[in-house]
Parts: structure tokens; C-alpha cells; sequence
């Protein structure tokens, strides 16, 4: 089944070696999460523009794919750390927002984390997971 590439709002940008640079950036920050021992599925990555201005991301709930604005991608090292560990809570893990968590807040902070602080707040979500899916297979089994 072919996976619906689109999302509301947001436009995909045409491949070029501008695009190809957006998304190997936004890719080694995934890559990074595998080098830190998180496992996560293949993710589809898209770069491009919403028509509100002020999103900087967005990714579809249990779906592995992700779209990131190239403002995201131009304001700095922890803000697309954080941008992109956002979203992907979202589209690996389900979860939605919450004001009692940096990372998974509905609005950027103004300061956000470092990457190192932001990763371990993204494990948190990944042990959470995981437990979850070992309790599940417990229960089938």
C-alpha cells in the first residue's frame, strides 16, 4: 500500500541539491538518535513550506513520515534537534501534545534544550514505548 505523501497545508519541495541538503540534515539528526542506541523504523522525510508560516514541522501520528519546514532547518543545531525529535514522537510513538514537557510542547520555547538534553528527553519516549509494546506481545502470547 502506497503511503500518502501530502499533508494539510503544506506544500512538498521539488528535489533539488538545495532540498537534498534540507533533507540529509534533517536525516542525520535520525541517524544520530542510531548512533545514541534508539532504534526506530524508517521514517520518509519531506522538505518544504506550510502556509502557516509560524509551523515549523509536522508528522502524522503512527505513520513514520514527517515534513519539516526549511525555517526549521535554517534556525539552528537545537532547534532542528528539537523540531525534528518533536515530530518524530509523533509519528513513531503516537503521542500528542503536552504542556509539562519541553520537547512535546505545542509551541517551540523560546530557549530550547541542547541536543544531548533533548535526546534523553526523546529516550524517555522510546522506553516508554517499547514497554508498552513488550506488555502487549506479553499479552497476545
Amino acid at each position: 500500500m502506497r503511503k500518502n505523501k501530502t499533508t494539510k497545508n503544506f506544500t512538498n519541495a521539488k528535489m533539488s541539491s538545495e532540498v537534498y541538503f534540507y533533507r540529509c540534515k534533517v536525516m542525520n539528526v535520525i541517524y544520530d538518535l542510531k548512533h545514541h542506541g534508539i532504534f526506530i523504523p524508517r521514517i520518509d522525510v519531506r522538505i518544504g513550506e506550510d502556509k502557516n508560516k509560524s509551523v515549523l514541522g509536522k508528522g502524522r501520528l503512527n505513520d513514520n513520515i514527517i515534513w519539516i519546514t526549511t525555517k526549521a532547518i535554517n534556525k539552528g543545531e537545537n532547534y532542528l534537534y528539537h523540531t525534528v525529535l518533536h515530530e518524530l514522537v509523533h509519528t513513531v510513538f503516537g503521542y500528542g501534545h503536552t504542556r509539562t514537557c519541553h520537547l512535546m510542547s505545542a509551541y517551540q520555547p523560546e530557549v530550547v534544550y541542547s541536543k544531548d538534553k533533548l535526546i534523553e528527553i526523546f529516550r524517555r519516549y522510546y522506553k516508554l514505548y517499547n514497554n508498552k509494546k513488550q506488555t502487549k506481545q506479553l499479552e497476545v502470547a
